[in-house]
């Protein structure tokens, strides 16, 4: 970036308003969707929005049948090669007792399909939250679009339904025959529980980005008295901790420790620069590159800081409400996106500059444990000019301390440092961190 010299907190030269600029956060979301296009790389997608699909690579794809939506039983299958066929037997558990040519096949599938009623229940109570909402529609007869997405959410595996083009357009749908035979099937108890099984995925994980490490059981007493009774068991829970766990891409690691179960953060997305591409089922390409976290000697010590701190408070209320969704509401992060939204330098995507810069500041502070100073002077190095002391500190050096300051922090349970320093009834003392005495002297 070019130096930018502030002369003074009220004169910059250099800068503009972005057409972000002054927007409240709904106002500004809109505008974002409204963005113009010029590249394909101007949108961007918030580090923390990444995580949830580390795994991408890992997922299923659902083959699209030759036949159109409307189209019968016989007709889909007709359509569909003698893999494919395979595949969808495997899914329905029908045995296909040495059957081998495409004919032979499809007379067997035709018949036995619409009689695995059990399997169905067996095959929906595994779909994700998404791709149940997607089954309830295809039973009421609706033609589900862009149907390529939901391959991404656990519809590559359901072999009741046929993916087909329609007008150059993935479609979803289920043809007559089965819609008949599984009338009877009721979908909503697995929406239900599902909704829970997301609730205690989304708490699951948000307790670990803010906390580096949580304890399994911690999570579980929450939820217990946070879930209505009926909704929720260990035994779901648990099949949460072992869905975000698995996969050599997952970012969350299931960790042993004294006898206690633990989740810990075993990689995170970080700077979009040199990123990794990955193809999703969808067609698209998304951008990430994860950095690994230590090893069990650093989980070993967040759990030795985390017994000396309180369990951090308020989070069943994030049971719906994802960790993206409460780091970005938190209003230090907020106000330091309004401020690169009023100051976008030439040259920048005024759509996404604040967006780049706080997701940049963020990650260092939240997962790469970078001092406030190191961020000061990599800031001044791109030609933000900040100035040392209270007096005389612009506006964004001050934004900048509030944000390190209101982060949650790995060590204090997932506490920020402003929220420890209240709790412990510290004297808020002006030009110094009291927590990190050595720490660029600047005001709180």
């Amino acid at each position: 970036m070019t130096y930018y010299a502030i002369e003074d907190k009220n004169v910059y030269t250099g800068f503009h308003c972005g057409a972000l600029g002054g927007l409240d956060t709904n106002k500004r979301e809109e505008a974002k969707l409204k963005m113009p296009y010029s590249y394909p790389w101007d949108s961007y997608t918030r580090l923390l929005d990444r995580i949830p699909n580390m795994d991408a690579r890992t997922r299923e794809k659902k083959p699209v049948c030759k036949a159109g939506p409307g189209s019968s039983l016989r007709d889909c299958l007709l359509g569909t090669n003698v893999s494919d066929l395979r595949n969808i037997a495997n899914g329905a558990r029908i045995e296909l007792s040495g059957a081998s040519r495409k004919a032979d096949l499809v007379e067997l599938l035709f018949n036995k399909l619409p009689k695995q009623v059990e399997r169905f229940d067996e095959v929906v109570s595994n779909l994700g939250l998404d791709a149940i909402c997607v089954v309830e529609r295809l039973l009421e007869g609706e033609l589900v679009g862009d149907g390529r997405q939901w391959c991404t959410n656990g519809m590559g595996s359901f072999p009741f339904a046929f993916l087909c083009n329609k007008e150059s357009k993935l479609t979803w749908f289920m043809p007559l025959e089965l819609r008949e035979a599984f009338a009877k099937v009721d979908v909503h108890k697995y929406s239900e529980r599902q909704g829970t099984y997301a609730a205690v995925a989304r708490l699951l994980s948000t307790y670990v980005v803010l906390g580096g490490i949580v304890p399994v059981q911690e999570v579980l007493d929450v939820c217990g008295q946070s879930v209505p009774e009926g909704l929720f068991s260990e035994e779901q829970a648990m099949r949460a901790v072992r869905e975000l766990t698995r996969g050599f891409r997952s970012p969350f690691k299931r960790w042993e420790h004294e006898g206690a179960t633990y989740i810990a953060l075993d990689a995170y997305p970080v700077s979009v620069d040199d990123c990794e591409y990955c193809d999703f089922s969808d067609g698209s390409s998304r951008d990430y590159r994860l950095e690994s976290m230590r090893g069990d000697k650093s989980y070993a010590s967040l759990v030795s800081c985390h017994q000396q701190a309180l369990p951090r408070a308020g989070m069943d209320d994030l049971l719906h409400k994802s960790v993206s969704e409460y780091v970005y509401g938190l209003p230090c992060v907020q106000s330091l996106v309004s401020y690169f939204d009023l100051h976008v330098p030439s040259g920048e995507n005024e759509y996404t500059f604040a967006d780049r810069m706080v997701d940049e500041l963020i990650c260092n502070f939240l997962f790469r444990r970078h001092t406030l100073l190191t961020e000061l002077e990599r800031l001044t190095r791109q030609g933000w000019y900040l100035c040392e002391g209270f007096n005389t500190a612009p506006m964004l050096t001050s934004l900048v301390v509030g944000l390190y300051r209101g982060l949650p922090r790995w060590e204090l349970n997932g506490w920020s440092e402003a929220e420890y320093i209240d709790m412990q009834g510290y004297p808020s003392l002006i030009g110094e961190s009291l927590l990190v005495p050595n720490e660029f002297a600047l005001a709180s």
